[in-house]
């Protein structure tokens, strides 16, 4: 599909057109282009509209990678939005731009062959699956752009179930953690998601604030809805990130702790059988003249003197705590 046409007028169901010459004249277009399939879009918007385009403005149209933005002139309006691709995976988060040309009674999109989001849309509208059909620019612009952002809420519980699971294993004494390649790519994402949030909340913004267009009441409050939801998303990257940078603090205060218990355990064993060694090798000297060894209760006297220096060490460090952590 190089071009879809859908017209509408108030009061009546949108109609799909196979042709440019059955639009009737007062009636609103939105003329939805695959970028790179059709490349004298931008000639068939001024011609429809009577307006020039930037040629800044029909290259951002055309550039398939580029962030979310607002920009506009005195005769239409430009809003840049990237959506999520076509598999919305919460591991490896792909996107997809649109181009949003608003006009007095037209709207043109420029948008990738595979955005879902335009799809869905264009369905439900020639379905009639919607409560309200819009009958605007800015309307149709702002129901494309709630489909575009939903499909962002989508993936919110996927990332919390991957960080729950990672924060789970951080976190298990049983089971050392090691795959810190997969908690990188993780937090990568979420990092991703939020910047792209950030991005979509200045683009929208601007929007709301410079556009050419007197928005009613109504088109205020469901700008703000747009801009709650996408408010929701980065704050939901923001907490998943600081929720597994907690964990991963825990994992190396655990790591550390278990350590620590380690040489403990060997400094107390150190400590006690430090004297034992020393008094067993001055017993082990080869001199002639050592009288203690000829006592008949010499080697059971010194068996029991280092039983008792041990035990009494033992002893020592447990009063001063020493094996409370053990």
């Amino acid at each position: 599909m190089q071009m879809q046409i859908i017209e509408f007028a108030d009061g009546q169901f949108p109609r799909v057109l196979e042709r440019l010459e059955d639009h009737v004249d007062g009636r609103m277009l939105w003329l939805d282009f695959v970028r790179g399939e059709r490349s004298d879009w931008h000639e068939l918007a001024q011609q429809l509209s009577g307006a020039t385009l930037l040629q800044q403005h029909m290259v951002d149209g055309n550039n398939a990678a580029h962030p979310s933005h607002y920009d506009g002139t005195s005769e239409y309006d430009l809003i840049v939005f990237q959506g999520l691709g076509p598999d919305p995976r919460h591991d490896q988060i792909e996107t997809r731009t649109a181009a949003f040309f608003l006009f007095d009674r037209l709207l043109v999109t420029v948008r990738a062959p595979d955005n879902v989001s335009f799809e869905t849309a264009s369905r439900r509208i020639i379905d009639r699956s919607v409560a309200r059909i819009p009958n605007t620019p800015i309307g149709m612009a702002h129901f494309i752009l709630d489909v575009m952002i939903d499909r962002y809420l989508g993936i919110r519980e996927p990332l919390g179930r991957a960080f729950e699971e990672l924060q789970e294993s951080l976190l298990d004494p049983d089971n050392p953690f090691n795959d810190w390649k997969a908690l990188l790519n993780t937090r990568k994402q979420a990092r991703k998601l939020e910047s792209l949030s950030a991005g979509q909340l200045e683009a929208l913004d601007s929007w709301r604030r410079q556009t050419r267009f007197e928005l009613t009441e109504s088109q205020l409050v469901r700008l703000n809805d747009l801009s709650e939801h996408v408010v929701r998303v980065q704050t939901h990257a923001a907490a998943q990130q600081a929720d597994v940078e907690s964990a991963v603090q825990l994992h190396f205060s655990a790591v550390a702790h278990a350590t620590n218990q380690t040489v403990t355990t060997l400094t107390i064993l150190s400590a006690v059988f430090l004297p034992l060694g020393l008094i067993a090798g001055i017993f082990g000297m080869n001199f002639d003249n050592m009288p203690e060894l000829h006592h008949p209760y010499a080697y059971y006297v010194t068996l029991a003197g280092m039983v008792t220096l041990a035990g009494g060490l033992l002893f020592f460090f447990r009063r001063k705590g020493f094996f409370s952590g053990i």
